[in-house]
């Protein structure tokens, strides 16, 4: 374990990496549908973003899941599982969270550019790839053992 978090030469869960970065992909060329032909994909964005963000609950309700499971024998922390601090190795880390960050800034541009159209609803989208990371650190995340108790 270095200050980054688990040093591990071999990344797991490289599917669901790939699966978030393939899901900002096909969501910027969406949003770019989205912003310069609003009346063709208009409703292909809201129906993108809605699921996306229908998907990305579902996600973290099960990373959740999986985070409650884990701690009756490790350490699982709120920061670790949602946010990857500590739990991941920092290749994962940085992949996922670039991910997120650029879907929300994606996201945040496209409804800026075109406020009060139906590209507003691309802000809920990211809450996929953000749902991903997380069931990624409930999946594959290291945590530390939890003490056992002397009573």
């Amino acid at each position: 374990m270095t200050e980054d978090g688990p040093d591990r030469s071999i990344v797991k869960g490289k599917r669901l990496i790939a699966l978030a970065w393939q899901s900002t992909a096909a969501f910027i060329v969406v949003l770019l549908g989205g912003v310069f032909w609003v009346d063709r994909f208009g409703v292909v964005v809201v129906v993108t973003s809605i699921s996306m963000f229908g998907l990305g609950l579902v996600l973290l309700v099960l990373a959740f899941a999986l985070g409650l499971r884990r701690s009756r024998f490790e350490h699982v922390s709120v920061a670790g599982l949602f946010l990857l601090s500590g739990s991941s190795p920092s290749v994962a880390r940085r992949v996922l969270t670039g991910s997120i960050l650029v879907q929300l800034t994606a996201a945040f541009t496209a409804a800026g550019v075109r406020i009060y159209t139906d590209v507003a609803y691309a802000v809920l989208g990211p809450i996929f790839v953000f749902g991903v990371a997380a069931f990624w650190a409930g999946r594959y995340g290291t945590f530390p053992p939890r003490p056992s108790d002397p009573s």
